[in-house]
């Protein structure tokens, strides 16, 4: 970095510090705000703060200007920082993007609930990250182009696999394309009747969607439609998701577009439920697989595409579970990608997580998952007891910060008190049911669950042997890493959803069906680690025996999948 462009960037901040200051000093206010703060005196302290920011800027230049070896000592001690041994530019320049994203969400807040006088200061604060981050991208230029770029990166990911895994991947993306276009008809066309189906939740939701894209006569009414109109039925960033797939009918139609009811509830229901599903199935089956073996591979997905749940959900069915059920596959890859380091993948996994919780919560019940990683970064000496605290610590950092940055609005206390006061009553009819119960139906415990599990996912016995496979999995043979989470995952949700819900809807058994069935079909894999077994066990080594537990496997699969074929048969003639 040369002291230049430490210059531009001064000049550019100094300039835009002014313009700040004059835009603060002229604003009026509001008399229904500022209830909590004194607008007049905020102005004031704030104008004083940007009067020693700005001359603490005048002074830099002046140096600059003067005093040539500053500012080469402070460009030595920048390169030193971001190039050097540690390298920290990578870091810097996310941090500098989150950390605009931010500011910028801070400053639209200022049109709901944080203080008016804040609003160009928030503005200029994210105008100053953004440019820094620009500024390195200039000045650094040589060393970003040494790196290799994303599309060499998935180059040479591609070139790492093996002919037989590039293979079973396009097998694969062809089985889901069939998946993705085989609900096209259900999901746009009229029935026999010429009526087109609307399920409940999709009639309650997407006025919500609609409105939000809907052109308003000022600025601050796009703010407040934006950020302020969504009922917090789901999270923030279903919201977001289901907006963005109708931009193009929007950009056709115009403020009218949401008239195309037809078509957009088709785009909704391929676009964020049934393409989510998808990549969930291609995830899941890489997971167990790592698309090594094509029959394997193609058997998985299959199977999975053809669970009556799945099918039924990917049917007239726009709603956030496949969103969520990808977010906690996602979730799980990144942290069996880890492999106990505690670096990247571990913190990505927080972001997902973070977005599981932010839409509809299950992100938590990742808790027992994590505290038993963390644990065993402890006891195989990965960590400190200081650094087993504070990675946690920053992972829940990570996994909150997410649902902040994707739910800015909740960072305005009346619109948080308002979506708490609809959540609540939501999560008591999920506990409890909508009244008293004759059927029992509302009944809780494995028994009764087991029964509408059985109906829509896997029988009871499939059930147990799928958490029997888990947990033999867990303590031998060559996939005892990702058994471990998927064991944390399903342990946490299954016992939620056993002992705590009433409610019986079948897409809430989804995040819970689909690692089950990952712990099923890794059942085979005990065996192929020998030095994890013990003696007493190891005759399961032998080729006899491992045929035996493979056929018992492919058994129980075929019976559950026979079983699915002829729910999926009754669906059918009952039109659903």
């Amino acid at each position: 970095m040369k002291p230049k462009h430490v210059l531009v960037l001064c000049l550019i901040t100094l300039i835009e510090g002014v313009l700040a200051q004059i835009v603060l000093l002229s604003m009026s206010f509001d008399p229904g705000r500022g209830h909590i703060f004194n607008y007049a005196d905020l102005r004031l302290a704030l104008a004083g703060f940007v009067i020693l920011f700005l001359t603490a800027l005048v002074i830099s230049v002046i140096s600059l200007l003067r005093r040539a070896k500053w500012g080469e000592r402070l460009s030595s001690y920048l390169d030193t920082q971001l190039v050097g041994e540690r390298k920290r530019l990578s870091f810097i320049q996310g941090a500098l993007i989150i950390t605009t994203v931010f500011l910028l969400e801070c400053f639209l807040l200022t049109y709901l609930a944080f203080p008016v006088p804040m609003r160009s200061l928030f503005l200029w604060a994210a105008m100053i990250c953004l440019q820094v981050w620009i500024m390195f991208r200039i000045a650094y230029a040589n060393d970003y182009h040494q790196r290799p770029s994303v599309a060499a990166i998935l180059r040479g990911k591609w070139n790492e696999w093996l002919p037989i895994q590039r293979k079973v991947f396009f097998v694969v993306v062809i089985l889901g394309l069939v998946f993705f276009l085989a609900f096209i008809p259900g999901n746009l066309f009229q029935d026999a009747y010429g009526n087109f189906y609307i399920q409940g939740d999709e009639k309650v939701l997407y006025p919500d969607v609609t409105q939000v894209l809907i052109s308003q006569d000022t600025f601050s009414g796009e703010v407040h439609t934006v950020l302020e109109s969504w009922p917090w039925q789901y999270g923030y960033p279903y919201l977001t998701a289901s907006a963005i797939i109708l931009i193009i009918p929007r950009l056709i139609f115009g403020n009218q577009f949401g008239e195309q009811v037809q078509l957009n509830i088709f785009l909704l229901r391929q676009f964020v439920s049934v393409l989510p599903m998808v990549l969930t199935l291609l995830l899941a089956v890489y997971l167990v697989t790592r698309y090594k073996s094509m029959l394997k591979s193609v058997g998985m997905f299959v199977f999975l595409s053809l669970v009556p749940g799945i099918v039924k959900y990917n049917h007239r069915f726009w709603h956030p579970d496949a969103l969520i059920v990808l977010l906690v596959v996602l979730t799980i890859y990144f942290l069996q990608k880890d492999k106990l380091r505690f670096g990247r993948h571990f913190y990505l996994a927080a972001v997902f997580c973070g977005l599981a919780t932010a839409i509809k919560l299950w992100g938590f019940f990742f808790g027992l998952t994590i505290a038993g990683y963390l644990l065993a970064g402890f006891l195989q000496k990965k960590l400190t007891v200081k650094k087993m605290i504070l990675s946690g610590l920053l992972f829940v950092f990570a996994m909150f910060g997410t649902i902040v940055l994707s739910s800015p609005s909740l960072m305005a206390p009346y619109i948080a008190r308002v979506a708490l006061r609809g959540w609540l009553p939501r999560q008591s009819t999920l506990l409890y049911g909508y009244g008293p119960d004759a059927s029992g139906y509302y009944d809780t415990g494995l028994v009764n669950w087991l029964k509408y599990f059985g109906y829509h996912y896997m029988k009871g016995y499939f059930f147990y042997f799928s958490f029997f496979a888990l947990i033999v999995g867990s303590l031998w043979g060559s996939r005892v890493y990702l058994n471990r989470i998927l064991l944390g995952w399903c342990t946490a949700t299954a016992f939620f959803l056993v002992y705590f819900v009433a409610m019986k809807n079948f897409q809430y058994m989804l995040p819970v069906a689909i690692p089950l069935c990952c712990g099923a079909f890794l059942f085979p894999a005990v065996t192929a680690d020998e030095n994890t077994l013990p003696k007493q066990l190891s005759f399961l080594t032998k080729p006899l025996a491992q045929k035996i537990i493979c056929g018992f496997t492919i058994a129980m699969f075929a019976s559950q999948l026979i079983i699915n074929l002829v729910i999926l048969y009754l669906f059918a003639l009952r039109g659903r």
